[in-house]
């Protein structure tokens, strides 16, 4: 089941169905910038989109199925 789009927030991190690691680094009208990383094997961040055309908030959150962890406020 997709996460909500409320739940995405900059930093906060993500996880996909095929075990997939997205941590949101900004969001810019009404779009989520973010790296990813596989998670299985926790390597380095990298870029998890094209950088010229990041996801819109909801294609991001119809992606994610759980929320891996937030940002302590």
């Amino acid at each position: 089941m997709p996460i909500s789009v409320a739940d995405i927030v900059v930093g906060g991190i993500y996880g996909t169905a095929n075990n997939q690691e997205r941590r949101v680094t900004k969001i810019e009208n009404g779009k989520a910038h973010y790296e990813s990383r596989g998670g299985n094997v926790k390597n380095e961040w990298g870029y998890g989109h094209s950088i010229s055309s990041p996801p819109s908030l909801q294609s991001f959150a119809d992606a994610c199925d759980r929320v891996i962890s937030l940002p302590k406020v």
